[in-house]
């Protein structure tokens, strides 16, 4: 397969998982308003999981730019 399918693929493949990802930070950001809201202390977890989505679109996010990069050189 050509390098610029590949790129394409990948490129399709990361925007899915970033939405899916941007979903369930926001659930778990809904859990942490809930608790501010509520005047209680976040569990651990639920401050763990919306570090780690945030961390997990960053990093996808950073590998989307790089993948449209090397698309524009391709044409």
């Amino acid at each position: 397969m050509s390098l610029k399918k590949e790129l394409q693929r990948e490129i399709a493949n990361l925007e899915v998982d970033i939405e899916e990802l941007e979903d369930k930070r926001m659930r778990s950001m809904s859990q942490l308003l809930e608790c501010l809201i509520s005047m209680r202390e976040p569990t651990k977890d639920e401050v763990q999981f919306f570090r780690q989505y945030n961390k997990d679109i960053d990093k996808k996010r950073l590998r989307l730019k790089k993948a449209q990069e090397l698309l524009k050189r391709q044409d």
